[in-house]
């Protein structure tokens, strides 16, 4: 709990919201949707997937061919690196142009839609990232990139318990101590182009409602990626060991902890109801039930555990 309560403090200094407009997209057409073949949040590592070099995706990828045009969505003052440009605007927003080869130069002023490079040999994408006062967000929030629309919930392939060692746990005979792992991913809205068409997106929010017996109940939120960027030392608590990122034909595979260390030796005995929720930018949601029954010898009574709304009241 201790862990839990030093995580909320971290994350909670993400939350100050970036008073700015909608932009458009960094490609023309600029009114238009572009497929992602990488989302804000998406499991990013260097290593190994459980390496002490694995990272929250800071940005979004946007499909593009080698070679394609890029533009600022803001006007602004530009800091050009080999490979990359960002652009500071008077907004106070900082954006992140990746993977190109810039045409534009330190200390110089641009102005929306002005060209800034154009999409480097072999990347096949530009990495479009936004921060404000240092914060990372996530560009397809509402009221940031425009257009965009996702209309397809997350998906939730899998709800597994775990005993502290690693071991399945029978859901028939839950005893003592166990973790919850849950796979849970949402498709493109715009399938990108080969090799990337099978990409996986990582869900904007995910948070579960356990109900059991005598009207047992509890919540909790697992991650919003909407209001700001995890730190990455918070990477191995959100994600679960066997979680890797999307690669060219290979669609990622996003495990997330649903539970550390729930002690259910004082739980009643009976069944239980985990039902997780995922959640897209665009408030479409996708929901599993999982169901388990504990056998601790702990007699069910008549009582109701007020439960928490951890969608609107917990926040990072």
């Amino acid at each position: 709990m201790r862990r839990l309560a030093l995580a909320a403090v971290a994350l909670g200094a993400l939350a100050a919201p970036a008073a700015a407009g909608a932009y458009g997209w960094p490609l023309k057409p600029f009114g238009r949707a572009h497929p992602i073949r990488g989302s804000f949040g998406d499991p990013r590592y260097h290593l190994d997937a459980e390496g002490a070099l694995s990272a929250f995706h800071f940005g979004v990828d946007i499909a593009a061919a080698d070679g394609t045009a890029v533009y600022a969505v803001e006007p602004g003052y530009v800091h050009a690196r080999p490979a990359d440009v960002s652009v500071q605007s008077r907004s106070g927003r900082l954006f992140g142009y990746w993977h190109i080869r810039p045409v534009v130069h330190t200390g110089q002023h641009v102005r929306k839609h002005q060209l800034l490079g154009y999409v480097g040999k072999g990347w096949g994408h530009v990495h479009f990232a936004e921060s404000f006062r240092g914060a990372y967000k996530d560009p397809l929030r509402p009221g940031a990139l425009t257009p965009y629309f996702d209309r397809v919930p997350p998906a939730i392939d899998s709800v597994e318990l775990l005993s502290p060692e690693g071991s399945p746990v029978d859901p028939g005979d839950v005893t003592g101590p166990v973790d919850a792992v849950a796979s849970i991913w949402g498709p493109p809205p715009l399938a990108p182009p080969a090799p990337w068409q099978v990409a996986r997106l990582t869900p904007a929010v995910i948070w579960w409602v356990l109900d059991g017996p005598g009207g047992y109940s509890q919540s909790a939120l697992v991650a919003d990626f909407e209001v700001g960027l995890p730190p990455n030392w918070l990477y191995g608590w959100i994600y679960a060991p066997g979680t890797y990122q999307n690669k060219p034909f290979r669609p990622g595979r996003y495990l997330f902890w649903l539970v550390h260390g729930l002690d259910t030796s004082g739980l009643p005995d009976g069944p239980y109801r985990l039902t997780v929720y995922a959640e897209n930018t665009r408030r479409r949601i996708g929901s599993t039930t999982f169901t388990f029954d504990t056998a601790n010898g702990v007699a069910a009574t008549p009582t109701r555990t007020p439960t928490p709304r951890p969608r609107r009241a917990v926040r990072y």
